[in-house]
């Protein structure tokens, strides 16, 4: 049990003496440690981490650890009931904590309230080392009305459950006029050009998913002047929105409370205003230069097109070999898993193989997340058995607006191939349309790839990495290997111009000029060391 808590200081560099004595401090701490990155399993953490929540309970530092793993009371009759009813698995899963929470205070399931509820979650924050605390909790709570709704013969109570994480804006569009909400429709449709011949038709429509977020950041705008003190009435359509007054106080306000470095969110937000009164309102010039004036003096400028800090950092572990190794061999390592874990279920199965396959493709070929998750076979996946198989993203598909085209390499081929003709037809009874799908078939949306990705590359490599940066990474490479390779870059990623590769990596650049100095420098000075000394003759000065 000692080495545990050695375990813990090698591998988190956290002292013995600094080590929590408090369950959610000492999470905090074990949940720094990456299996991958240590070149250990993840059965070997998971021991260690129960190994030190055993020493904290025989410590009586933690008291609500008195009965870790310890055998819980039989279900009673009434529980045993309530587990019965339960709908899946899933739900028994997710319930499973808080009926024997309940059943070893001896309560009964009528009985049981929101501050049960409240009691079990404070308990369990104490006592359980879950990442996903709060979504259990939230899980359990829906479950249990869930349930109560669907069986009213039990008596249950109904339960508070804890309020969501994410960002939600404080004013919802159905709270906002309706003269407001018919305008937005109004912006949408023409935006998408529903109406190809009206006078004011834009001549270049944007697609679904552009629209929706143009929308988003006009419902964002509405609300930040909600939050400001603006009556919600006085909304009365998006042309409030540009009035000089109104605009400059969405300036003030979005500036104060972004928390990006460049105020990217903010400008863009601002410019889609003044590109809408121009283009949509008609607004004359003066209104939109004056616009433009108001948007400058609140010191809200064009980001610079370059890489974030963030992303420095990001692609920088990757100058350490066995960090370039592990993301190498992967793809490769999931495979094994997909292939001969007999025990994995279909939609485990399903979601390591897609996993390796997405990490092998980004790898060599950086896609945008968006043309990685539409990848379809027969239709941007060409699978050549005998020949090169290719990856084909036709232009209008692009951000760009050019095609991409990738011959893809044997090995990632070889597994396209066999999860194409194999793997993925036992599951599904079929060969699938889009590469990345559920167990019934249906292509899988966006967020749903990256968090796929995102979770294997980080139990494989050992840190997150969100799929984009695997185009950072891509660039960073070729031009590690070959300096002013800008065309390369954007060649591969797709850019428009070489400006915007070599602006974007210009960071990069000056980082391989120093390395490059630096080694001129010990270069010369080899060569001064390596160089014959002259002897001087006598008698000369």
């Amino acid at each position: 049990m000692e080495n545990s808590f050695n375990s813990v200081w090698r591998y988190s560099g956290v002292a013995l003496q600094d080590i929590p004595a408090t369950m959610p401090e000492l999470m905090k701490v074990l949940r720094t440690i990456e299996p991958a990155a240590h070149g250990v399993k993840r059965a070997t953490i998971t021991n260690m981490r129960n190994l030190v929540m055993h020493g904290m309970k025989q410590s009586g530092l933690v008291p609500e650890l008195a009965r870790y793993r310890e055998i819980r009371k039989p279900l009673s009759p009434a529980w045993s009931v309530v587990m019965s009813r339960v709908a899946s698995l899933h739900e028994k899963a997710t319930m499973w904590a808080f009926v024997h929470y309940l059943n070893d205070n001896d309560l009964q399931p009528q009985v049981a309230d929101t501050t049960h509820f409240s009691a079990f979650v404070q308990h369990t924050e104490k006592t359980s080392g879950r990442a996903n605390q709060h979504a259990l909790m939230r899980a359990t709570g829906r479950y249990w009305n869930e349930l109560r709704i669907r069986c009213p013969d039990l008596g249950l109570q109904g339960m508070a459950t804890p309020p969501s994480r994410l960002r939600r804006l404080s004013t919802a569009m159905s709270d906002l006029p309706q003269s407001f909400q018919d305008d937005a429709k109004r912006y949408r449709a023409w935006l998408v050009g529903e109406d190809i011949f009206a006078d004011n038709a834009r001549l270049r429509p944007v697609s679904e998913s552009t629209a929706d977020n143009y929308l988003r950041r006009i419902h964002r705008v509405a609300s930040t002047l909600v939050d400001a003190g603006v009556s919600p009435d006085s909304l009365t359509g998006i042309a409030v929105l540009v009035e000089p007054k109104i605009f400059k106080c969405i300036a003030n306000t979005m500036k104060a409370v972004d928390k990006s470095a460049q105020l990217a969110e903010t400008f863009s937000t601002l410019s889609l205003l003044i590109q809408l009164a121009n283009a949509w309102l008609g607004c004359d010039k003066p209104h939109v230069d004056s616009l433009r004036v108001k948007m400058k003096n609140a010191g809200i400028k064009k980001p610079t097109a370059t890489m974030t800090n963030k992303n420095m950092k990001l692609v920088s572990q990757f100058d350490d070999p066995n960090t370039l190794k592990r993301l190498v061999n992967a793809p490769t390592a999931i495979w094994k898993r997909v292939k001969h874990d007999a025990d994995l279920s279909d939609r485990t199965r399903l979601a390591k193989a897609q996993a390796a396959l997405g990490i092998g493709i980004l790898t060599v070929m950086p896609l945008r997340l968006a043309n990685l998750t539409e990848l379809t076979f027969g239709k941007t996946i060409i699978l050549r058995p005998r020949g090169t198989s290719s990856i084909i993203i036709p232009m209008e598909a692009t951000k760009s607006h050019r095609e991409i085209a990738f011959d893809i390499p044997d090995h990632v081929a070889q597994m396209i191939l066999e999860y194409y003709e194999h793997i993925a037809p036992e599951i599904l009874g079929r060969s699938p349309e889009p590469l990345f799908c559920r167990t019934d078939g249906i292509g899988k949306g966006f967020a749903q790839v990256r968090y796929l990705i995102q979770a294997y590359f980080k139990e494989y490599v050992g840190f997150r990495m969100n799929p984009h940066a695997f185009r950072h990474l891509c660039a960073k490479m070729i031009l590690d290997n070959d300096p002013g390779a800008h065309t390369l870059v954007q060649e591969l990623l797709g850019h428009k111009s070489v400006e915007t590769s070599t602006a974007f990596y210009a960071g990069l650049s000056s980082r391989r000029a120093g390395r490059h100095h630096a080694k001129l420098i010990e270069q010369t000075m080899e060569r001064e060391d390596a160089a014959p000394r002259r002897r001087r003759k006598m008698g000369t000065k």
